[in-house]
């Protein structure tokens, strides 16, 4: 039987990344002991009457976040768990490999977030929260967000606001639209667009304001345990994550298979 998304997997399917995913971002550090001490926090909260803790395993054929390859167009693996409170309050955390920029090469991307999702009708619902994203060997490129989002009826809208987008010295605003619409029990297919607007900053030289879309359109299907997805990637400018990934990001075609537990 299909695993219906939470609360906290609305706020974070990992449609681009983190969110999600998944999400990428330079002093060595090791995120181990803190994604464990995290995932103990989580599991004492499921004792809590009522809260729901839930999570996931995915293998993607290539880790795109809001258009741009985190993982050097080659497969990546990805791990989520969720704890959400009966209230309305959620917490969570992802994991992806990845790959970034010389030197860093391989390395791992670690999110967490939090927020609070309330229904204020029978179809809609509003949401707030933040989260915050650190790379292994790679803390010049770790960043965090605010967001704020709403859906209703299988369609939802989210802006997100980092004050250093992905440790640059520009802020960013992230605006995206979701939208997906049920085929039959076991199969739906789904939408997205995004928009990246970065503001133009000094470094090394002048990096002017950009804009940049991505978008991604699909279809996804329910096995006994397994979630299956097709969707093409698209963006509006290949080179859009070149600082940060040191490689292209051109429109292709991504297959994700995911367990949900």
């Amino acid at each position: 039987m299909p695993v219906q998304p939470s609360q906290g997997q609305w706020a974070h399917a990992p449609v681009d990344a983190r969110w999600h995913g998944s999400r990428a971002r330079c002093r060595p550090r090791d995120g181990v002991p803190g994604r464990a001490a995290g995932a103990l926090v989580l599991l004492a909260f499921a004792s809590i009457a009522g809260a729901q803790l839930s999570g996931s395993a995915t293998l993607v054929s290539d880790y795109r976040y809001r258009g741009v390859t985190l993982s050097d167009r080659d497969p990546a693996a990805q791990a989520g768990l969720t704890y959400d409170d009966p209230h309305g309050w959620f917490v969570g955390a992802f994991g992806s490999t990845a790959r970034l920029a010389s030197p860093v090469g391989a390395t791992w991307q670690t999110q967490v977030y939090a927020g609070y999702a309330s229904r204020i009708s029978s179809q809609v619902s509003l949401e707030a929260g933040g989260d915050y994203s650190a790379f292994a060997d790679a803390s010049g490129y770790d960043y965090g967000e605010v967001y704020v989002g709403a859906a209703a009826q299988g369609l939802s809208v989210r802006i997100y606001y980092s004050p250093r987008y992905f440790g640059q010295q520009g802020s960013a605003v992230y605006g995206e639209i979701n939208g997906a619409h049920a085929l039959s029990d076991s199969l739906r297919i789904f939408a997205h667009v995004g928009l990246t607007r970065t503001e133009a900053y000094y470094e090394y030289g002048y990096h002017p304001a950009q804009s940049t879309v991505d978008g991604r359109i699909g279809i996804g299907a329910d096995f006994d345990w397994l979630h299956l997805e097709l969707a093409w990637v698209g963006i509006s400018d290949k080179n859009a994550g070149y600082r940060i990934t040191g490689t292209t990001s051109p429109n292709t075609v991504v297959l994700t298979l995911s367990h949900a537990f």
